[in-house]
């Protein structure tokens, strides 16, 4: 996966700042608190550890790359969808996740259950972080040290959350927020009582004794545990430098929220240099990735898992998506405009493997650098054979009406004459059948009505009596146009508006071709369309409507 970096594209320059760091092993982090289903948004932090891991092992640079999976932090509530007799217990909120039962009765905790069917999908992706769970990290001889250590140093954390913090605030925030930094401290206790993390305050802490005073604000327990002996977890913003200290991190990516001015970045960086005595992370802020207009939010069900996107479109496109962008620029990804999509990855290959020209520079920079680093695993040599995403989902929607075999049968012989071969070798013949699954499952789910097919088996006579006899005229000269060759997709397009044109209707010969056949005055692309049905079919069809 050598590939070209030119300084001017944001992902050679990361890769300079990250290879002038002395660090005797580059150690990429990113983390994800499994509170529902895990949207694609966090993809963006994966994507980039990945690609930056690879490049400097390459370059001989000694790398890691972890995925925390953050199963001590509490549940915060039920996120839609799950079993209602599951959602009805109360009990669970303001658990470790790691402490809740998996809702489905399928694994051993919640935090497993939607941590897995993320991790699950991971090589597909080309990802192969080491996977730490948190809930397991705390149980180590390390993390009950760093604990202990935040809360000797707990005058000096106050201090620096006061600094970073309070500029942030308007007055009279600031005033309550330093009163509450006088009886702060830096970890939650697991209540003894109702086993509830979030709720519960520190008291006091007696490092010789190794105990922590706490109370229980849920079910109003007092307690007193051991570190060495009870989960104890640090908060939010001492757990993130925790991690980075424990593990000398190089570089973690974060979304905006995380990297605002006073944010969680800004006192991880102070308190992880000042506290736990590493110089911390190189920083890459990111903005959200959104499903249409809205924010992904994991906890709230607002959510296209990478599960999900696997049943419509290959991994590459995604990697090509969020590479494709800055950082800084925000991703909108809605699966009903998918096509487009695949439509400009797939633009970008033929421009990679010289059958297409870019059309301008930033086409050329992308193709040059993000294409083969959108591949999982190695860049191919020769351009791939893949199924036109649009013709699949045309062909796919007849597989009612020719049946599969002969719907793949036409898929095959397209493929051969596209990128001129006798014979398909087995893996391009298994890409068909799984490019033909994708679209069948991007139609049912996804598509916008336009594009959706219904082929009558004769035309309605009130679809007759709609088309106008300039219409007529138009398909009588397209049904002679087809009975004397067999055409290509692109000059079967240019040809049926070339006729609509000279007649004077334009664009109403494409409303007469869908009326006929979808009994509507839309549909897909009709040159693809009208291809990949029966020839005999369409001749018929044509002559039943000019009769």
């Amino acid at each position: 996966m050598v590939v070209e970096l030119p300084e001017n594209h944001w992902i050679g320059k990361v890769v300079k700042e990250l290879e002038a760091r002395d660090d005797e092993k580059i150690v990429f982090s990113t983390a994800k608190t499994p509170s529902g289903p895990i949207h694609v948004g966090v993809g963006r932090e994966l994507v980039y550890c990945d690609v930056f891991e690879k490049i400097l092992r390459e370059r001989g640079r000694k790398t890691e790359f972890l995925f925390f999976v953050d199963d001590f932090d509490s549940l915060k509530n039920f996120p839609p969808n799950i079993p209602k007799d599951f959602s009805t217990h109360k009990e669970f909120l303001g658990r470790p996740m790691y402490m809740v039962p998996c809702p489905y009765n399928h694994c051993e905790s919640w935090g497993v259950h939607y941590a897995q069917e993320l991790i699950n999908t991971f090589p597909e992706f080309g990802l192969h972080p080491k996977i730490v769970w948190s809930s397991k990290l705390y149980q180590t001889v390390e993390m009950k040290n760093i604990i202990r250590l935040a809360l000797n140093k707990v005058e000096k954390l106050r201090k620096i959350m006061v600094e970073v913090v309070g500029p942030t605030l308007q007055p009279q925030q600031l005033e309550k927020f330093r009163e509450d930094m006088k009886e702060w401290f830096p970890c939650l206790v697991v209540c003894q009582n109702c086993g509830k993390l979030k709720p519960t305050k520190v008291l006091g802490w007696e490092p010789s004794t190794d105990t922590l005073t706490y109370e229980c604000t849920e079910c109003g327990f007092k307690g007193e545990v051991k570190v060495k002996d009870w989960p104890v977890k640090l908060r939010w913003r001492i757990d993130w430098p925790a991690k980075w200290a424990i593990f000398k991190v190089s570089c973690e990516p974060a979304g905006k929220d995380h990297c605002v001015k006073g944010g969680a970045y800004d006192t991880g960086e102070k308190i992880v240099e000042e506290v736990f005595g590493w110089k911390g992370p190189y920083r890459i802020p990111y903005e959200w990735v959104l499903l249409g207009e809205k924010a992904m939010k994991t906890h709230k069900g607002i959510s296209f898992t990478f599960s999900e996107w696997l049943a419509v479109a290959p991994p590459e496109v995604y990697r090509y998506l969020v590479l494709r962008e800055e950082p800084r620029k925000h991703i909108s990804f809605a699966p009903e405009r998918l096509l487009q999509l695949i439509d400009e990855f797939e633009k970008t290959e033929k421009i990679y493997f010289g059958l297409e020209k870019p059309s301008n520079q930033i086409e050329e920079l992308n193709t040059k650098v993000v294409y083969p680093l959108s591949m999982p695993y190695q860049t191919p040599k020769t351009i791939p054979v893949r199924l036109p995403y649009r013709f699949a989902i045309v062909i796919a929607q007849l597989i009612p009406l020719l049946g599969r075999e002969k719907v793949l049968e036409k898929c095959f012989t397209i493929l051969k004459r596209l990128y001129k071969k006798e014979k398909l070798e087995l893996d391009e013949i298994s890409a068909v059948e799984e490019r033909l699954k994708m679209a069948e499952y991007w139609v049912k789910h996804y598509a916008p009505e336009e594009l959706k097919i219904n082929i009558s088996e004769t035309i309605p006579k009130e679809v007759k009596n709609r088309l106008s006899e300039k219409q007529k005229e138009a398909l009588k000269i397209m049904l002679k146009k087809l009975e004397e060759k067999d055409w290509d997709e692109e000059s079967l397009q240019y040809e049926i508006f070339e006729v609509g044109k000279k007649l004077g209707i334009g664009s109403k010969i494409f409303e007469a071709f869908y009326l006929i056949f979808l009994g509507k005055k839309f549909g897909p692309r009709l040159a693809p369309f009208l291809l990949s049905l029966e020839k005999d079919f369409v001749l018929q069809r044509l002559k039943e409507a000019v009769k």
